[in-house]
């Protein structure tokens, strides 16, 4: 709908200002991140300026890295090299880097390090920097925010198949195809460790859903499972429903996706199963009412954890809302519900849930504000 478009439109807005707020001010000499005693643990090149970084400029960046003679004295545990656009002279020398520290690096950040590139040179330098990581002990990687494809993910290979400890990994906005994933699932060599495996924003579809599914069912420690704006649709969300039952989810967000009420049917008992749940996030699902009393079926008695719950933009009208209270009520920690663009909803309906749940945050408008500590949960 229109509603749903303005409204992704807004957070995209809301998204570039706090990322350049987050960004701005810094420069070299701050990019790395002082531990205890003044020890450098993590160095990050994202100051929100973009710039093509040459050999000469990435010497600068990593001397923090670099400068250090004994290898034993290194301490850098953490590295982000967002914004900055890697040819293949400079990924050598970030090659380089990985290496002077690879008895404390545990999180790699290579998201958005190709833009602005030719495809042909994009695939060297990143296959530069994805070859380096072979002889590294990586907890985290992203690889997100680059025009990856197959043809990346294939550039990549060396990085998924070398890290067989990896606890996280990201694939946010980089073309995901129903090929990609299917590349993924093949080469990612990490599955026993993996808890967190991050999609966002790609073409997966029904095809590429079903691939993800069957690596997530070899994954028995999956605790944070992302796949939103995917074009994931009823089959595909079944599909993945089913291969996360069991799993011990801390947080399952499978938003914007067009899911209906039959994803939600499968939902049902992987929610019944998830005592450490605390967010779920399945708003701009499609849900409808019948969708949305079966998820609650599916949280009632359950999930004695959760803290959130979105269930925004899915067409939901007053004949759920007992549904809702019933899936809802009786559990502690629960401190925010978010149910904006329900428009259906009626004021009487609003305050009747309200009063079923009095403890907990409820928001039927975007512009409502919430009297909740979002700095201490994960949302």
């Amino acid at each position: 709908t229109v509603q749903i478009y303005a409204r992704k439109a807004g957070r995209l807005v809301v998204d570039a200002v706090e990322s350049i707020e987050k960004g701005g001010g810094t420069s070299a000499a701050k990019e790395a991140g002082a531990g205890a005693g003044g020890v450098t643990e993590f160095l990050d090149l994202c100051d929100g300026n973009r710039e093509f970084v040459t050999a000469e400029t990435a010497r600068e960046l990593f001397a923090p890295i670099l400068g250090v003679q004994d290898p034993s004295a290194q301490t850098v545990k953490k590295i982000k090299l967002s914004t900055k656009s890697f040819g293949v002279d400079a990924a050598e020398v970030a090659a380089e880097a990985f290496a002077a520290c690879r008895e404390t690096l545990e999180d790699l950040d290579l998201s958005d390090v190709i833009a602005g590139r030719p495809e042909a040179e994009a695939m060297k330098s990143l296959k530069c920097l994805c070859d380096s990581v072979a002889g590294l002990s990586l907890k985290a990687l992203d690889l997100s925010d680059n025009a990856l494809g197959e043809k990346g993910i294939v550039a990549c290979s060396t990085a998924l198949t070398t890290q067989k400890t990896l606890e996280s990994i990201a694939f946010r906005n980089i073309g995901c195809s129903v090929a990609a994933c299917k590349a993924i699932n093949n080469l990612l060599a990490c599955k026993q460790t993996l808890k967190k495996l991050h999609l966002y924003n790609n073409m997966s579809d029904d095809e590429g859903a079903f691939a993800i599914a069957s690596l997530i069912e070899t994954t028995p420690k999956m605790e944070d499972f992302m796949m939103v704006s995917s074009r994931v649709k009823a089959e595909g969300g079944q599909r993945l429903a089913k291969a996360l039952a069991g799993k011990p989810l801390v947080s399952l967000d499978l938003h914007d996706n067009i899911l209906g009420a039959e994803t939600a049917g499968a939902l049902v008992q992987t929610l019944k199963d998830q005592p450490r749940l605390k967010h779920l996030n399945l708003s701009e699902a499609c849900l409808e009412d019948e969708g949305t009393i079966l998820v609650c079926q599916g949280l009632f008695q359950a999930a004695p954890e959760l803290e959130t719950v979105s269930l925004a933009a899915n067409d939901i009208t007053d004949n759920a809302v007992t549904a809702l209270a019933q899936g809802l009520q009786g559990k502690a920690r629960l401190r925010a519900v978010f149910l904006e663009e329900n428009y259906d909803i009626g004021e009487e309906a609003q305050q009747w849930l309200r009063a079923q749940l009095p403890n907990v945050a409820i928001r039927f408008d975007e512009e409502e504000e919430l009297d909740i500590d979002f700095g201490k949960m994960k949302i």
